[in-house]
């Protein structure tokens, strides 16, 4: 790795944490700033001849400056006017939700993902939305008014992006569309309080399935896929299992639950779809690397189960 990449590295991994250790929103502000400028340069990496890598940096560059500008815009209205509270709130949930992919600014994600490798797809997925995800925290701790849009829009977003998952045929996309799913459920785990360890469970499942995915492990990489779906013998299924109890057990009302619960629903075709794919299309496991793949198929199923024993 050049001196460059690893400076950039460097911000990339300061960033987020400027921003959860940061005492106000404009010092919040520049940690997500920092995460977003350091991971710019590492997405641009990939210089084979035919890729669509740096189109999709591209798109992603603009939608994030859009949603960088409209933070900055909502904090300077709410210290110049404090009067229209309301109205600069919005423009904080609004500029969030365009650097989250949440309804109704989920639009970019899937096109975005479509032309990014392995590494680069974490980095954005998982990784950038630590900044955003606290500023939202921070932000709901302070406005009762915020969290009726934040579940709506985190119910949409599980059911619109399980929707938009079961037209695509490019994996890439498939996993774009995940994401928006998962964003959703996030959002209703950031409003009742369990959201740090769902996005946890999250982006270890993710990291998982990417390094499967470089490895080349077809089979494996297809349980992976199949992990994120949150089925109970998975380790997605304890992060699902934490935001309904947290649901349950603030005495909301269950319809908060119904559009992320047919959301999953919907979305498990897709995921099945693509696990029957890889699953058609792997090889026998030579006998060199049996003893691996049974003990990483056994972590990624078994995970789930112990993890349940510890909630």
């Amino acid at each position: 790795m050049s001196s460059g990449n690893l400076l950039f590295l460097l911000v990339l991994l300061l960033g987020p944490l400027v921003s959860i250790s940061a005492p106000n929103w404009m010092i919040c502000w520049v940690g997500l700033e920092l995460s977003f400028l350091g991971a710019i340069p590492l997405l641009l990496t990939d210089n084979s001849y035919m890729s669509l890598s740096k189109e999709s940096v591209m798109k992603y560059f603009c939608i994030q400056a859009l949603g960088s500008g409209l933070l900055m815009l909502g904090g300077i209205m709410y210290y110049m006017d404090p009067g229209l509270y309301w109205i600069s709130e919005f423009i904080f949930l609004f500029s969030l939700f365009t650097k989250l992919g949440v309804f109704p600014m989920h639009f970019w994600v899937p096109g975005v993902t479509a032309g990014l490798n392995w590494l680069p797809m974490f980095i954005l997925l998982a990784w950038q939305k630590i900044p955003p995800f606290a500023f939202l925290v921070n932000m709901l701790e302070g406005s009762s008014w915020c969290s009726s849009i934040v579940l709506f829009s985190g119910g949409m977003s599980a059911l619109i992006g399980s929707v938009i998952g079961l037209n695509q045929t490019s994996l890439r996309a498939m996993l774009g569309s995940s994401s928006i799913v998962h964003t959703g459920w996030g959002c209703i785990g950031a409003v009742f309080g369990s959201l740090w360890v769902y996005f946890f469970i999250y982006c270890i499942s993710f990291m998982v399935l990417m390094i499967l995915l470089t490895l080349g492990h077809s089979l494996l990489a297809g349980f992976g896929i199949l992990s994120l779906s949150g089925l109970p013998p998975f380790m997605m299924f304890a992060g699902k299992w934490m935001v309904l109890k947290s649901v349950l057990f603030s005495s909301s009302s269950i319809m908060f639950l119904i559009l992320p619960i047919v959301g999953a629903l919907f979305s498990l075709f897709f995921y099945l779809k693509f696990f029957y794919s890889f699953y058609l299309s792997s090889s026998f496991i030579k006998s060199e690397t049996k003893f691996l793949g049974i003990s990483s198929l056994a972590f990624v199923t078994l995970s789930g189960v112990l993890m349940l024993f510890c909630f």
